[in-house]
C-alpha cells in the first residue's frame, strides 16, 4: 500500500514538479514502494529494462563491467531523482547495475506505463527531455575534465563532481552523505587508489576536507573553484 503522501513525493521530481496535483494523482495507481537494503542489487546490466525509479531516501550506484570483470562505468544517483533514464523509449534491456550504497527507499513504475503516458502528455515528455539533455551536458563536461593526462589533476576534477552533483550545503561548508572509499573514487577519476589516498591526505591536512565514517566533508568548496 502506498503512503498517503505519495504525491508530495513525487512532486519534487523534475518530470512531475511542473505537473498539476491532480494529474500527478493519476499516476498513482501504477506506483508502487519498496524498501532495498544497502548492496542489494536493483537491477544488474542486460536484464529486462522493465521499471522505472523514482529514489525518496538514500544513495544508488550504477556501475558497467566488461567481460574481464574490469569496471568500465561508476556513477550515484541521489534521492528525488529518477533512474535510469537512458534508454527510455528504446531500449529493451538495463544498460548499467544498479546497486543500493545505503538502504533505500524508492517508488516504481513500469517503464511501458511511464513510457506510454508520457507519449500522450506533451508536458511530461518535456520533462523527460529536459532532464535528459541536462544529464547528457553533465557527462560531456565530466568527461572532458577527467581524460587529462594528470592523475591528480583527475582525482580533483572527480571530487568537484562529485561535490556539485551529491553535495549538500551545511553553512559555508558541503557535505557528501553518500559514503564514497577511495576505490570507488578511484574508478570514477581512472586513477589508482594510492593516488587517490595520496591525494586525498594531502587535503584533509590542509583542512581541505575531512572524512568520518566514509563521508567527505568540504570545509573549502572555493579551493575547487579556484583550482580549475
Amino acid at each position: 500500500m502506498l503512503p498517503c503522501d505519495t504525491v508530495f513525493d513525487l512532486s519534487k521530481f523534475d518530470i512531475f514538479s511542473s505537473l498539476p496535483e491532480k494529474m500527478i494523482e493519476k499516476f498513482k495507481p501504477y506506483v508502487f514502494s519498496r524498501t532495498y537494503k544497502k548492496n542489494q542489487y536493483l537491477f544488474m546490466e542486460g536484464d529486462p529494462r522493465d521499471k522505472i525509479f523514482f529514489l525518496i531516501e538514500g544513495y544508488v550506484m550504477f556501475e558497467i563491467g566488461n567481460e574481464q570483470g574490469s569496471m568500465l562505468y561508476l556513477d550515484f544517483v541521489k534521492h528525488d531523482q529518477m533512474f535510469p533514464l537512458a534508454g527510455v523509449f528504446t531500449d529493451k534491456y538495463y544498460q548499467h547495475t544498479a546497486i543500493a550504497v545505503t538502504d533505500i527507499k524508492v517508488y516504481f513504475i513500469q517503464a511501458h506505463v511511464l513510457e506510454d503516458l508520457a507519449k500522450s502528455n506533451p508536458k511530461l515528455l518535456m520533462n523527460i527531455i529536459n532532464r535528459l539533455s541536462g544529464i547528457i551536458s553533465l557527462h560531456q563536461k565530466r568527461v572532458q575534465k577527467i581524460v587529462i593526462p594528470n592523475a591528480q589533476d583527475r582525482v580533483l576534477h572527480s571530487l568537484q563532481f562529485l561535490m556539485e552533483d551529491l553535495g549538500e550545503k551545511d553553512g559555508t561548508e558541503i557535505v557528501i552523505p553518500c559514503p564514497l572509499t577511495a576505490s570507488k573514487i578511484s574508478r570514477i577519476s581512472g586513477t589508482t587508489r594510492e593516488t587517490v589516498s595520496l591525494l586525498m591526505n594531502q587535503l584533509k591536512k590542509e583542512n581541505i576536507i575531512s572524512v568520518c565514517a566514509k563521508k567527505i566533508r568540504i570545509h573549502k568548496p572555493e579551493y575547487f573553484e579556484a583550482a580549475f
